[in-house]
């Protein structure tokens, strides 16, 4: 399994349109309609595992790389947290990657520094009402804001990849398929990889007592305790007659 994500036309917030204003609409979530698998930082972990099952799955198509996500459906094309409003599954935890939308990090080779881009078929923007990028042609608060949020994002699930692969490197991840049934409803899940905790249980004491300092174990376990949710996913796409 891996999660090739397309990318949307942007247009780069770059001080060239300073009327441009954006107001987050109600559907704000629809574009992850068709996402069944979406990145996950470690800073999220704690609350994610309440919802999702975390897995880890290939982030490119040589699977050379893997990258934590949580999954939204069985199905490709699928997420059973956006409703038909394309609203979010209400109560239930938010990716910060998914929060982010329609915005994302690039780096603008003139000033040397990061640089906003937004969706242009996003249907929220507009030179007439809604929250400014510019104001008296210089750089928003907003926009100021954006541009850190997206940076600490972007940090975070670097790092996060980087973690996910030296537990791998560690031989602490295996290959694993699900299958699941609810009533007459099967599903079946490959391409996904989890910790093995019988490899964790075998490290040396020195190996666990470091692994707990710097927060491992902890991540460990809450992506144990999610995995609880592949049962409650199969049941939520069952009903909803998948």
């Amino acid at each position: 399994m891996s999660q090739q994500m397309a990318m949307p036309d942007l247009l780069a917030l770059d001080g060239s349109d300073t009327q441009l204003k954006i107001t987050l609409r109600p559907d704000h979530y629809d574009f992850a309609k068709t996402q069944n698998a979406l990145p996950l930082a470690q800073s999220e972990y704690e609350l994610a595992c309440k919802n999702y099952p975390i897995v880890f799955i290939a982030a490119d198509a040589q699977g050379n790389t893997l990258q934590s996500v949580v999954l939204t459906s069985f199905q490709a094309q699928d997420n059973a947290f956006v409703q038909s409003s394309g609203a979010w599954e209400p109560f239930c935890y938010i990716p910060a990657w998914v929060k982010r939308h329609p915005f994302h990090l690039g780096f603008d080779e003139k000033t040397q520094q990061p640089l906003v881009y937004v969706d242009k078929q996003y249907p929220g923007l507009s030179h007439s009402d809604g929250m400014a990028f510019f104001e008296a042609g210089a750089p928003s608060a907003y926009l100021t804001q954006l541009v850190h949020a997206l940076r600490t994002l972007q940090v975070e699930l670097d790092q996060t990849q980087q973690w996910v692969m030296r537990l791998k490197n560690q031989g602490l991840l295996k290959p694993q398929s699900i299958q699941l049934t609810d009533g007459d409803h099967s599903e079946s899940l490959a391409g996904i990889w989890v910790v093995d905790m019988d490899k964790v249980a075998a490290l040396e004491d020195a190996e666990i007592a470091q692994m707990y300092h710097n927060g491992t174990l902890a991540l460990i376990e809450q992506h144990r305790l999610s995995l609880a949710n592949l049962d409650i996913l199969a049941q939520r796409l069952s009903a909803r007659g998948q």
